[in-house]
């Protein structure tokens, strides 16, 4: 590499500030807060904001300084005088042309041309870090009878307040509000769907009693901001409106949350089923449902108090457990800390990039137009129910394949792509070993650390083929992932010579039955022999066995594991919107094939219809789980929804169920009055799932058979799908 730039600026940038925590416009300057021993300190800064113009285009009028950087198509530096002068030159180059580079963030320009990051220096714990809840009257803000009727805060010192329980009005519950969280100065004001909820509600009331939330370090209000964004987890993107606070972060565990179950595995996103999900629930903590609340705020405060500030422990443990990720990714990435947590991998990686060719005084070229390469190879080769079953995958598949045959962007001139990749990669080994033998904070450290990199790194291969990287690179894309497949393909070969029979194939790894009597040394010796034949830097590895595995469709299967337990995976058959009972009859269907054969699962089948036909089911045993999303107001096909959804917000969950009459209802206004016919349509749609499993078809037929129409007439032979 040609870079000047030494593995740590490469990591934190060229010239990090220790202890940054926040960049906030402060007229056309800058203020800069950051934590050092234990105290925030602040500095007002004069910084010009830029812009990367092609030779080409004019320079917008009211432009500063010109600076020509080596190489690259957008290579005109232009420096404009304050913020008022840049966001008007960008309106102006925006009217002719997308053809340049300039973030529309204050952080993310000074944090690129400077070079450095958040937090640098910094652990997770150092931060002061805010739960907070809210208890309501209503939804909305501006219903009639709408008011704060209590909250809560709790700071990650321990430090925990309850306001509202002791007969305090809502104007006194916010003006006391505001002097906690001024009093307690965090860096972060956490809550769960606190961005579609407790802060516009807030902002709402505030504003119907003609007071202020002045949480800002500036003394500014808590503002609500004019348009959504959007956040990702995986392919999905999600929409939601931010709330800001001056010189601190507002962060929503619910996102966080959402993100970390991309593979939809958890039942539902509310707080107390999330805690149970992920294993941190705790038994003894006040439960009150919500049509309890406001009796509980007249004739049980105490109750009241006990559950706000139970929700706001869980807040706190929550983002525990999942917010050092984005923390530590922070320290790395020139981003405002809501980009980091909302924004997609290619952007921070896109951003690494720009900032270290900056630093070099190289310019940066233009994103290629997309052209499409395949993808991995995926394949089942058996659908069965297998035993033993054991997997192998090979480590950092695309990255190690980059690193190992020198694959970056072709116009990464500077050798940046892969210099940062092998840094983090190297960077991300320490911290591994680092976490083996680390204890108390220091394990904590190490672990977020290491699970930063690795997300990072993740996302070096998906960068060559982002769209809107200014160093894609579709070719090598479409190399990294030719090889992949030729070295996939190479295993599952050696893994049949062996004797092994391979089931699924999946980009990087696969399932096998070993030859029948060998035991895990036969698969470990297996695995050393094939890292003998791999290139150097590709490494198979051994991710143990299982006694059974129900494979149906391609990347969709069901594994039983030594010890009993079930792993389902593959969106055709574990799904969040699937309902309980279906889920329920999926696992129980499957152990019967593990165990007893068709003949047992079609036992649990009958049962189920029998539980149907007898109405023996609870409503949240048939109720599914929908998202209110603004569409659901407002789309012609979400009619049904709305009606379910009257009262509720953007943002919150509803469990539904269908009626007889065919229209949807909150399970709270359950009446007895399902629809019976609907709900064992859905039964006999799971158990086609299963149907792979079956050589014959009448047989499947017999065991499951279809049910009638609600007419008492068999419903018409129809193709149907299998997921």
């Amino acid at each position: 590499m040609t870079a000047r730039l030494d593995p740590e600026k490469l990591l934190y940038g060229p010239n990090p500030r220790a202890g940054l925590v926040a960049v906030e416009l402060a007229g056309e300057d800058l203020r800069l807060y950051a934590r050092q021993g234990g105290r925030i300190w602040s500095e007002t800064v004069r910084f010009e904001p830029w812009l990367l113009l092609p030779p080409e285009l004019p320079v917008p009028a009211g432009a500063g300084r010109v600076e020509v950087l080596a190489g690259g198509e957008l290579n005109r530096l232009v420096r404009l005088p304050g913020w008022t002068a840049w966001r008007s030159a960008r309106a102006e180059l925006s009217r002719q042309t997308d053809d340049f580079l300039g973030p529309p963030s204050p952080a993310e320009q000074f944090l690129t041309a400077e070079g450095g990051a958040l937090f640098y220096g910094l652990h997770f714990e150092d931060l002061v870090r805010v739960a907070l809840d809210i208890e309501s009257s209503t939804l909305d803000p501006t219903a009639p009878g709408a008011r704060v009727l209590a909250a809560a805060l709790r700071d990650s010192r321990g430090q925990e307040f309850a306001f509202g329980v002791r007969g305090e009005s809502e104007a006194e519950i916010l003006t006391a509000l505001t002097r906690a969280v001024r009093e307690l100065d965090p860096d972060i004001i956490e809550g769960h769907n606190v961005f579609a909820f407790d802060l516009p509600y807030l902002v709402g009331r505030a504003g119907a009693l003609g007071l202020s939330l002045d949480w800002g370090r500036d003394g500014s209000a808590v503002r609500v901001a004019s348009a959504a964004r959007q956040y990702r987890v995986g392919p999905k993107a999600f929409r939601f409106v931010p709330v800001r606070i001056y010189g601190r972060h507002v962060v929503d565990t619910m996102h966080l949350v959402q993100r970390y179950d991309a593979a939809g595995e958890l039942e539902s996103y509310s707080l107390k089923s999330v805690l149970a999900g992920l294993g941190i629930g705790r038994e003894d903590r006040t439960t009150l449902h919500w049509t309890e609340i406001e009796a509980a705020w007249v004739k049980a405060p105490e109750r009241l108090a006990e559950y706000v500030l139970d929700d706001v422990r869980d807040v706190g443990a929550l983002s525990e457990l999942l917010l050092p990720t984005d923390f530590y990714q922070a320290q790395l990435v020139p981003h405002a800390f809501e980009d980091v947590t909302a924004g997609g991998t290619g952007e921070k990686i896109n951003s690494l990039m720009v900032r270290a060719y900056l630093a070099l005084g190289r310019g940066i070229p233009r994103p290629e137009p997309p052209v499409a390469y395949s993808g991995g190879y995926t394949e089942l080769r058996a659908a069965g129910i297998f035993g033993p079953v054991a997997k192998v995958d090979i480590e950092s598949l695309y990255p190690s394949i980059m690193l190992a045959f020198n694959i970056g962007p072709a116009r990464d001139t500077a050798g940046v792509f892969l210099t940062l990749l092998r840094v983090l990669t190297e960077a991300r080994l320490e911290a591994k070993d680092r976490l083996r033998s680390a204890q108390g904070p220091d394990r904590a450290y190490w672990n977020g650390r290491q699970a930063a990199l690795k997300r990072l790194i993740n996302s070096f291969y998906g960068y060559l083929g982002y769209a809107r990287a200014n160093f894609n690179d579709y070719r090598a894309a479409a190399r990294v992932t030719q090889i992949g497949q030729e070295i996939i393909k190479e295993v599952v070969g050696w893994l049949e010579a062996a004797g092994a029979r391979v089931i699924e194939v999946d980009t990087d790894g696969a399932y096998f039955v070993p030859p029948a009597g060998a035991g895990p040394d036969f698969d470990r010796s297996l695995v050393a022999e094939v890292n003998r034949r791999l290139p150097p830097g590709i490494r198979l590895a051994w991710e143990g066995r299982f006694a059974g595995m129900l494979a149906l469709k391609a990347k969709n299967y069901i594994l039983l594991t030594e010890d009993g337990e079930l792993v389902i995976k593959g969106s055709g058959l574990r799904s969040r919107r699937d309902e309980r009972f279906l889920r329920q009859f999926a696992e129980e269907a499957a152990r019967a094939l593990f165990g007893g054969g068709p003949e047992a699962a079609a036992e649990r089948y009958r049962f189920w219809l029998e539980q149907i036909e007898a109405g023996a089911l609870k409503p949240e045993d048939f109720g599914r789980l929908e998202s209110v999303t603004p569409k659901t107001f407002t789309s012609p096909n979400l009619r049904r929804l709305a009606q379910a959804a009257a009262g509720r917000h953007p943002g919150e969950r509803i469990m539904v169920y269908q009626r007889a009459d065919g229209t949807l209802a909150p399970v709270e206004a359950y009446a007895g009055d399902e629809d019976r016919a609907y709900l064992k349509r859905r039964l006999y749609d799971m158990a086609l799932r299963f149907r792979p499993l079956f050589k014959d078809q009448a047989e499947f037929d017999r065991l499951f058979p279809k049910p009638a129409a609600k007419s008492g007439r068999p419903e018409p032979a129809e193709q149907l799908r299998l997921f």
